[in-house]
């Protein structure tokens, strides 16, 4: 019996021990636990902290850029600026003009005021790849997506399913909505293409009726619309050149077998009357044009030489 409780307390102070020794390294991993988390949590918002200024930084960096810009645009300088707040800025230049720059919820310039002795100029201002223009006031309610494109006279917004392109002739903006649910197995490019030309023949009402209602070209037909020439393709597979007056009156029709790989001007030139004339009156393909730099060039096989017989400055 006494060998029993020798043992039972023997085993007692054992376990009591061992609970001794778990107990400590269990408090010793709390705390180093602890450390450790208070480390982590210090690094972490140091972290975020740095990456916040950063991005701050970045944001500040990119508003300078458009402020920088717009004052390109409208001919002034950090010398014309006479005050500056959270609202706007105010210039006035050496030719007398007051300019008045509104900012955005954002702080970004959203309109722009020019005074001058006769007349008082009100425009939004538009930023696309931190490049400024100015338009004429319009509202922007009902339209959805972002700025995909913009130039002097339009801009672009694009939207999953539709795209809104707002045109500026005058002082009156014009909308027009394109759906792209049709359009939707095209390549980027070529949704932008497809714009365009949507674009071109919504403005050119004469071009319109002359392809969509009398020819029943299809919009995915036509290569290109220039002011002076435009490029289809027939059901056969070859192309038709539509060639243009001054007024837009189809003067000449060509067909061609395929489109020649030149550039924009190079292609302009090639299509332009006196050229054309030259080209017919010598029995020259179209299609066998080439671009060498700077010119569009004509070779021919003459006996067992293959020699350039006309040679034309773009």
């Amino acid at each position: 019996m006494d060998n029993k409780k020798e043992a039972l307390n023997s085993a007692s102070e054992g376990m009591k021990g061992l609970v001794d020794i778990i107990s400590s390294k269990v408090s010793s991993g709390q705390s180093q636990g602890k450390e450790l988390f208070s480390s982590l949590s210090k690094n972490l918002k140091g972290s975020i902290s740095d990456k916040s200024e950063r991005a701050a930084d970045f944001i500040n960096s990119l508003k300078k850029d458009k402020i920088r810009n717009l004052e390109r645009l409208l001919k002034v300088d950090k010398k014309d600026l006479m005050a500056s707040n959270k609202k706007n800025f105010i210039y006035n230049n050496e030719s007398g003009k007051m300019i008045i720059v509104e900012k955005d919820i954002w702080g970004d310039p959203s309109t722009v005021t020019i005074k001058d002795s006769n007349k008082v100029e009100l425009r939004t201002v538009k930023f696309f790849k931190n490049r400024p223009y100015l338009f004429p006031p319009f509202s922007e309610k009902k339209i959805n997506g972002e700025i995909v494109f913009i130039n002097e006279k339009e801009i672009w917004y694009r939207n999953k399913n539709d795209v809104t392109v707002v045109l500026f002739d005058d002082e009156t903006p014009d909308f027009l909505n394109i759906n792209l649910k049709e359009v939707k197995g095209l390549k980027e490019k070529d949704v932008l293409s497809y714009i365009e030309k949507y674009k071109m023949l919504y403005v050119d009402k004469k071009l319109n009726n002359l392809l969509i209602t009398e020819r029943k070209i299809e919009i995915d037909d036509i290569f290109k619309i220039r002011s002076r020439y435009t490029i289809y393709k027939n059901d056969n597979g070859d192309y038709k050149v539509l060639l243009f007056d001054e007024f837009k009156t189809l003067e000449k029709e060509l067909v061609i077998k395929k489109i020649p790989e030149l550039s924009e001007t190079a292609m302009a030139l090639l299509f332009s009357k006196d050229i054309v004339e030259y080209i017919i009156s010598k029995g020259y393909a179209f299609e066998n044009f080439k671009q060498s730099g700077n010119y569009i060039e004509y070779w021919q096989d003459i006996g067992s030489n293959k020699i350039c017989v006309m040679r034309v400055k773009i």
